[in-house]
């Protein structure tokens, strides 16, 4: 694959292409069809590698990559001289080289421990019939459904009561999905030191919470305290074997 054109691709699938730039690419698409195959191989490969290589730092080094990429091109275009140009070919294969080994690199970084996508496989939210809140049931019902948590938690928050324990836990679970773990955390140490029938789920979520903050052995711990009869207790035995 040229590395122009994976600069170009990196900048489609992240909507930073220029008006005309975004055209050009999209008739290349649909007139090139060596183009589009290598197209189509980046952006699965893309997809497979971003539930992997989410945190700051990581996408901030891509994004250094894609700039260092840019900033190259610019000045191969801009400069005609033979021994420059062999020096510029020559960086061009460091620059590739080291796109691969930056994505080896993390790929092997984020297998050391497991991640929280790989266990944040949440139920449905399925809320029984409350008279007059039905609306905000639906509306919360179909957020959630549809992964986007904020909107969720707002109408959860309408939805919210003391004693609604389904609920609350739901709430923890955008709380967690939205990076608020101090949230999150509160509502799941108070479920799973309850009786309820979502005592171990609490248990379970707060364990994925400590997953998602990289607190490995406070995971560890918390997995620890999920009994044999839960019905999260073999996800728990399989996440505490990934971290040993």
């Amino acid at each position: 694959m040229k590395t122009n054109n994976y600069i170009t691709f990196d900048k489609y699938l992240a909507k930073e292409l220029t008006t005309v730039e975004l055209k050009s690419f999209e008739d290349k698409l649909k007139s090139n069809a060596d183009f589009k195959q290598e197209f189509e191989i980046y952006k699965n490969l893309e997809t497979s590698l971003k539930s992997k290589f989410n945190t700051e730092k990581e996408l901030a080094l891509r994004k250094t990559l894609s700039n260092l990429g840019s900033e190259y091109i610019k000045e191969k275009k801009s400069n005609k001289k033979k021994g420059k140009l062999i020096s510029l070919i020559n960086y061009k294969q460091l620059m590739v080289a080291a796109s691969v080994a930056l994505l080896i690199g993390f790929f092997l970084f984020n297998n050391g421990n497991p991640v929280y996508s790989d266990f944040s496989n949440h139920n449905s939210l399925e809320l029984a019939v409350r008279g007059e809140n039905n609306d905000a049931i639906s509306k919360a019902e179909k957020a959630f459904n549809s992964k986007n948590y904020k909107e969720a938690l707002t109408y959860l928050m309408q939805l919210s009561t003391s004693n609604d324990i389904e609920i609350e836990l739901y709430k923890g679970i955008c709380f967690l999905e939205l990076n608020s773990y101090a949230d999150a955390d509160i509502i799941f140490d108070k479920i799973s030191s309850g009786n309820s029938a979502f005592k171990n789920t609490a248990t379970w979520y707060k364990a994925l919470s400590m997953l998602k903050q990289k607190q490995f052995e406070a995971c560890k711990y918390v997995l620890k305290t999920i009994p044999e009869s839960a019905d999260e207790f073999v996800q728990a035995e399989k996440l505490l074997n990934k971290l040993k």
